[in-house]
């Protein structure tokens, strides 16, 4: 079996918005997103990005806008050297109760299918109390990241009836979180 770090998109990978990503010109990676993913490469993780891409079922973007900015970032990636294992995104509104959007685990549990991932040996990075909800229900440890728009208060954070087993800053800060927990570091 494989172990998987999976990661939200918006918010954790690159700068999010209030009013969505709807295309490739407002889709801007964080600085040090390629150097982290490198780490969690190197430890010996498969790269799953897990995404609600609700701006599709709102008509404020189109699923080829969506696989467009997909496309770039693989793309992207490739050229650094970072291989990404699969992206999985739902392009349902949140009232369709679909099992694919977040904090539902459908899109989690067809990855770990196609990619014969072992959940409780896996990860789950995201910057809302949705991705937090997933990892737990999915059975992964879970990392909060500090960088979406919607950022909550620690005290707010403690009110959550799930608790993420890790608060970082960023996700460089959460990599080298998972190094330590690896014991690949000295932090």
């Amino acid at each position: 079996m494989n172990r998987a770090v999976f990661l939200d998109r918006d918010g954790t990978l690159n700068y999010d918005s209030r009013e969505y990503i709807r295309n490739l010109t407002e889709f801007r990676l964080f600085p040090t997103t390629v150097a982290a993913l490198k780490k969690i490469q190197a430890l010996g993780y498969k790269l799953i990005i897990i995404t609600n891409q609700a701006c599709v079922a709102k008509g404020l973007t189109t699923v080829a806008a969506v696989e467009e900015i997909h496309q770039f970032l693989k793309n992207t990636l490739k050229e650094k050297g970072v291989k990404l294992a699969g992206i999985y995104y739902c392009p349902h509104h949140p009232d369709d109760d679909c099992d694919c959007r977040k904090p539902k685990i459908g899109n989690v549990l067809r990855a770990s299918r196609e990619h014969e991932i072992d959940l409780s040996s896996s990860f789950f990075i995201g910057d809302s109390k949705r991705d937090v909800e997933t990892g737990k229900t999915a059975g992964c440890r879970t990392i909060l990241v500090r960088t979406g728009v919607r950022l909550n208060s620690q005290e707010e954070i403690r009110q959550w009836s799930v608790q993420p087993d890790f608060v970082t800053a960023n996700l460089m800060a959460a990599v080298e979180f998972i190094e330590k927990f690896e014991g690949k570091s000295d932090l």
